[in-house]
């Protein structure tokens, strides 16, 4: 049965991420009216004195001996194709980590990075929309670039000739998955994160749910700023920070979750790694902000922690499926972490070997990591589908049980367990309570006469006089055969002799309409400031001497010996 909720929980999850997909597509697709060249090939470059003629700039690596230094300056060039008349010409082009001016038959057109290159801030990457004269084709088109960072890059894709507008809409067109990924992962993050803090008193073992909303909120977040969708709406060096923070956080964020998934027995040694795992970050960001230290500068400190924290979820993760010490609903996460690892360790892979010895094209490399970080969330779907609804279930199930604990069979009311345990309470409080003693009058000749089955219509007729009556007021419950008590915590202000008076008054009215037979009660209450330095049972001990007292009295009147 179990294993039938996980696979329709996984299936719902997928469900609900191809939705979301769909619905992102759908949005954002649009088609061009008018054509759209990519510049790729043809390009004359300089670094430096060195010149080359005739690169692919998505294969600007072949030409270089070494890696780029701060401070080298690259000069693209090439003469500018024609598409015919179109309205807004421009230039969509990425760059990274350095300046960029652009030159049309040598007169500067656009310019980005030059004074916080002179001032040595950081620059980052950035999506560049320039703008071009409307006779653009034929001209000559130069990048001038100064390296802000050593080896700033070694892949450029090539700048996009077209229409400014349409540019833009093709730069989202070519990201609909990551844009997609990144906004299901960051509005799932936020929706669980809402669900976690509203359940978060509810439903024990939340805290593995809360850091993994918060975990996808940051993935979703460092996916839109490394691809430089971000662009689009910040400041490019603020976009970077973000793409390097969020990234610097992924490690200590997969440590937290993976506590709270496999409670590690040797926790000194788990914390440690989380500790050195979270201090990096912390130190990076010192060493940027306060020394202005890049934080791409300190990029080999995260590649270290990576490494260690994959091995450490590879270790665990081989645990788990081994000893299966860890409920099915963990087993969800975990899967989820691992494969969001292993995408993680590619790409990884792929960033340090770089393209020169690594065939991977960037559409795999999109979904590679895309796809790592929506596994994750799908794997978090799938947890709130089967763990939160089975938690609930087991809470029902909880309370049912603890209400058959608790309460009367008969008339639902609170039984002798439950007012036991609302009179040891009492004993906590200063509270002027007051306590109720009830008893019905002629149970056991009702019984005897007509049978038990109206005797317990009698006792049900009652305990729904009495719920009408007092419930809104305190405790009612049913202690005994015919024995009732009542439990009022905040009594000073109320009149109890009317509310007996209500109680009685409601007993005639059904004895005018059901005359079988007579209903009646005699009962008596006490105060807690009568029986001062004393504990509740004595209060209720007073209150049910005054009931016998008060029933003696009726039985007197009516010449009926008295059962005790």
């Amino acid at each position: 049965m179990l294993h039938k909720k996980r696979v329709i929980a996984t299936l719902l999850s997928i469900l609900i991420t191809i939705t979301i997909f769909t619905l992102c597509h759908h949005a954002l697709s649009v088609h061009n009216e008018y054509p759209i060249a990519l510049l790729d090939e043809g390009w004359d470059v300089t670094i430096n004195t060195e010149n080359y003629h005739d690169i692919k700039m998505s294969e600007f690596y072949t030409v270089m001996d070494s890696k780029l230094k701060h401070g080298d300056v690259i000069f693209m060039s090439k003469t500018l194709p024609d598409l015919g008349p179109i309205p807004f010409p421009a230039l969509s082009f990425r760059s990274r980590y350095t300046t960029l001016e652009c030159f049309v038959d040598g007169e500067i057109v656009y310019k980005y990075g030059l004074d916080m290159y002179r001032e040595d801030k950081f620059i980052g990457k950035a999506i560049h929309f320039i703008t071009l004269p409307n006779d653009y084709a034929g001209k000559h088109i130069t990048f001038k670039m100064l390296a802000e960072e050593n080896d700033a890059f070694t892949v450029l894709d090539g700048p996009s000739l077209g229409s400014t507008p349409e540019l833009r809409m093709d730069f989202i067109n070519s990201h609909i998955f990551i844009i997609s990924a990144g906004m299901a992962l960051f509005v799932f993050g936020i929706v669980f994160l809402m669900l976690s803090l509203l359940f978060v008193t509810a439903i024990p073992d939340i805290a593995v749910q809360l850091y993994s909303s918060l975990m996808c909120t940051n993935l979703g977040a460092w996916l839109l700023s490394y691809y430089n969708v971000l662009s689009l709406f910040v400041h490019a060096p603020l976009e970077t920070q973000i793409e390097y923070f969020t990234l610097y956080l992924i490690v200590p964020y997969c440590y937290i979750i993976l506590y709270y998934i496999q409670k590690p027995e040797k926790k000194r040694l788990f914390f440690l790694f989380f500790i050195i795992s979270s201090m990096i970050p912390f130190f990076q960001f010192i060493l940027h902000f306060s020394f202005n230290i890049h934080l791409r500068a300190t990029l080999p400190m995260y590649h270290v922690d990576c490494v260690v924290g994959f091995i450490v979820v590879i270790y665990y993760t081989v645990k788990s499926f081994i000893k299966r010490n860890i409920s099915e609903a963990g087993m969800i996460q975990m899967t989820g972490l691992f494969i969001f690892t292993v995408a993680e360790f590619i790409h990884l892979i792929v960033y340090i070997v770089g393209p020169q010895k690594a065939q991977i094209t960037s559409a795999s490399a999109k979904a590679t990591i895309a796809g790592g970080c929506l596994f994750f969330v799908i794997c978090q779907i799938a947890y709130y589908l089967l763990y939160v609804t089975k938690t609930f279930a087991q809470r029902q199930e909880h309370a049912s049980l603890s209400r058959l604990a608790y309460a009367d069979g008969l008339t639902n009311l609170a039984n002798r367990a439950k007012s036991d345990k609302a009179l040891l309470d009492l004993n906590k409080k200063d509270t002027d309570y007051c306590i109720i003693s009830i008893d019905l009058n002629g149970l056991k000749p009702i019984n005897d006469k007509f049978g038990h089955l109206t005797g317990d219509k009698y006792i049900k007729d009652f305990s729904k006089v009495l719920t009408n009556t007092f419930e809104e007021l305190g405790l009612c419950a049913r202690i005994g055969g015919d024995e009732f008590l009542v439990i009022i915590e905040n009594a000073s202000d109320l009149d109890i002799d009317a509310l007996i008076g209500r109680m009685n008054s409601a007993l005639n009215v059904m004895n005018a309409l059901y005359p079988e037979y007579h209903r009646s009660v005699a009962s008596g209450y006490a105060y807690k400031h009568e029986c001062p330095d004393k504990d509740s049972h004595e209060v209720y001990l007073l209150a049910d001497q005054r009931m016998y007292e008060n029933k003696r009295r009726m039985h007197e009147e009516l010449g009926i010996a008295l059962r005790v």
